[in-house]
């Protein structure tokens, strides 16, 4: 039973292999015994046979890569995956060991509409460096002064109808989840398989968002945060943004409907949306593979376009958060002293973005910023090697 409910969630893709079943029945009723269309009915039932049998074999492949996330990440990256479940919904949360003397744990932040594999070249980034490290203790004692030892696992994981993680409101397929409720879940999920302190919170885009909240809410077991790209207060009155999330919005509302035809398969990556995954990614096939099919699901697409329209809403709890701390302390400092990086990407398009990235140091009295100048917006999938050098460098600082 519980594999047929996960079996759903590919829902109305199976529509188009439905169809094709039931017109290759059709013309066969319809063409047996009249020898005068022998010929157009054997090629018009090859075709829709061939169609059928296609379609029907990409479906289960499908099925596997939503069934079960090792199907995506156990042969490049390994790791192990966790289904906490919270009042009947499960989040995924995946975790790969660095080092077992270490005690830091890293968690990953994906920005909207993205969720785990966007950290695909991040994983492969730590895993070398992780190998390195291994070499080199070969031949010399252990290197008690690289920080990366520091760390005992890293972890990414989906939000809320993204990935392999559940609709948290089933019933209501329309409704968002904002920051806060994200961050108070995900603690609860966190504690389930036994994650409760010194975390380091990297987050991107959105994900910044997320990890700022989550540091204002429960600062006893931060030990440190990355923002990387992060949105920030400044997004509460760029009207280019908000037009942006609009667009977005509608796109995804269009692909729902376009779902049950099938026709995304066809159009997809073509279709014009305003976010969202495209052909020219660079991460390893086999993560653009599942993704490509999960990105397409209703779940996720639903997922998307909820938390669309609880961005600004995000923010403004965090704009709330660090009004009342000015109020009380006459500073921004919400964070304390909690190690803060924060990797701004160079090429963002906006003048003074490298400022108003700046901006956000003052959250913290033991912060720093670095600037990519080599990379724009997606710093996950552009330059993941300046995310393990910032982890590297928020670890000193939290020591």
């Amino acid at each position: 039973m519980n594999c047929f409910s996960k079996l759903i969630r590919i829902e109305y893709r199976y529509l188009p292999s439905i169809l094709y079943c039931l017109i290759v029945v059709s013309l066969f009723f319809h063409f047996i015994g009249k020898s005068n269309k022998k010929k157009y009915f054997s090629f018009v039932f090859f075709v829709f046979s061939f169609i059928s049998i296609m379609d029907i074999t990409l479906l289960i492949q499908e099925s596997n890569i939503f069934l079960d996330p090792n199907k995506t990440f156990s042969g490049e990256f390994g790791g192990k995956s966790f289904k906490p479940t919270i009042n009947e919904t499960s989040l995924h949360i995946r975790c790969f060991d660095y080092n077992s003397n270490g005690e830091k744990t890293i968690i990953f932040e994906a920005g909207t509409p993205f969720y785990s594999t966007i950290w695909g070249n991040v994983l492969e980034n730590l895993q070398q460096q992780q190998q390195q490290q291994q070499q080199q203790q070969q031949t010399i004692n252990n290197n008690n002064d690289n920080p990366m030892n520091k760390i005992k696992q890293y972890c990414i994981y989906d939000r809320y109808g993204y990935g392999w993680s559940d609709l948290k409101y089933k019933n209501n397929r329309n409704k968002g989840v904002d920051g806060i409720e994200t961050v108070n879940d995900l603690k609860q999920y966190l504690e389930k398989i036994g994650i409760n302190d010194h975390l380091i919170l990297v987050g991107w885009s959105y994900g910044g968002i997320i990890t700022q909240l989550f540091a204002s809410q429960f600062p006893s077991i931060v030990d440190g945060v990355l923002l990387v790209d992060s949105m920030g207060l400044m997004d509460l009155n760029d009207t280019f943004l908000a037009n942006l999330i609009n667009q977005g919005i509608n796109s995804f509302k269009i692909l729902k409907y376009l779902l049950p035809s099938g026709v995304l398969r066809i159009l997809t990556p073509l279709f014009p949306l305003s976010s969202g995954y495209l052909e020219s990614v660079e991460l390893s096939d086999t993560l653009k593979y599942s993704t490509d099919i999960i990105y397409k699901s209703y779940n996720n697409i639903d997922a998307s376009k909820n938390e669309l329209s609880i961005i600004i809403d995000s923010i403004n709890q965090l704009n709330n958060i660090i009004t009342t701390q000015n109020q009380l302390f006459g500073n921004s400092e919400f964070m304390g002293n909690t190690s803060l990086v924060v990797l701004t990407a160079g090429k963002n398009g906006s003048p003074d973005w490298i400022n108003l990235q700046f901006d956000m140091t003052y959250y913290s009295s033991n912060s720093v910023q670095v600037v990519n100048n080599s990379t724009n917006h997606f710093v996950p999938l552009h330059a993941s090697q300046s995310i393990v050098n910032a982890i590297a460098l928020c670890v000193v600082m939290s020591n």
